[in-house]
């Protein structure tokens, strides 16, 4: 298992590097939110349907959620980029049930300390739109032993609507309900029933263009479209 090296000033460095990034590459990323994480145990469950949703997640922990956070991400993962390391990234090997149990052996522990875990419960990467979507029983795993452990889910929608970039929606939900004493399955079906419901919920409203509960978290930098209508404009001058 490859574990946490956290690095503060790498992190700071990298949140500037991954803010640059993100606009250049989206127009614009809009933000909703239905509570914030409190002091306590905070687990973070989210979809997985892009690269970025791992930097998205940690700008937007170091932008908004201001948790100490941790992420489980793929063994190959963390070695295709190290640098996940140092921003708290562990390694995660779904294809050993040992590894695996390390993993959230280790999770566990992290919570027991009070830090924010995240977990992408579809394990990998899937199309935005495949349903129903399939979750790992690792979340609940860890709800077994930590009844007390507050479960936020985050949700990302990746989408082009008027603009030359794309946008990115991000909703962040209240804490899920959930009973401990269920088995794992169930958990596991209300966990994923959660997220699948806020996600196609978060859809309905970019479809119809209802944002008016989004505030822009970051806007990027000017399009080409941009460019040319503010050139027109000067030109009519």
């Amino acid at each position: 298992m490859i574990y946490p090296k956290k690095n503060s000033i790498f992190e700071r460095f990298f949140q500037l590097f991954v803010t640059y990034q993100l606009k250049k590459q989206f127009y614009r990323i809009h933000l909703h939110i239905e509570g914030l994480p409190k002091d306590k145990k905070i687990l973070l469950i989210a979809n997985h349907s892009s690269w970025w949703d791992g930097l998205v997640t940690f700008y937007l922990n170091n932008a908004v959620l201001k948790t100490d956070l941790y992420a489980m991400m793929s063994e190959q993962g963390m070695k295709d980029f190290p640098f996940f390391q140092r921003i708290g990234a562990f390694s995660v090997n779904a294809a050993s049930p040992k590894h695996t149990v390390e993993s959230l052996r280790f999770a566990s522990k992290l919570l027991e300390e009070k830090k924010a875990v995240l977990i992408f419960p579809q394990g990998k990467e899937e199309h935005l739109e495949k349903r129903p979507l399939t979750f790992s029983e690792g979340p609940a795993f860890l709800l077994k032993k930590h009844s007390d452990v507050e479960v936020i889910p985050i949700t990302y929608y990746y989408t082009f609507r008027h603009d030359q970039r794309p946008e990115l929606f991000i909703w962040i939900g209240q804490a899920v309900f959930y009973d401990s004493a269920k088995a794992r399955e169930e958990i596991t079906n209300t966990l994923s029933g959660a997220v699948t419901a806020q996600l196609d919920h978060q859809k309905q409203k970019i479809i119809h263009e209802n944002d008016e509960e989004f505030t822009v978290l970051l806007k990027g930098k000017k399009t080409l479209s941009e460019w040319l209508t503010w050139w027109k404009a000067k030109v009519k001058e």
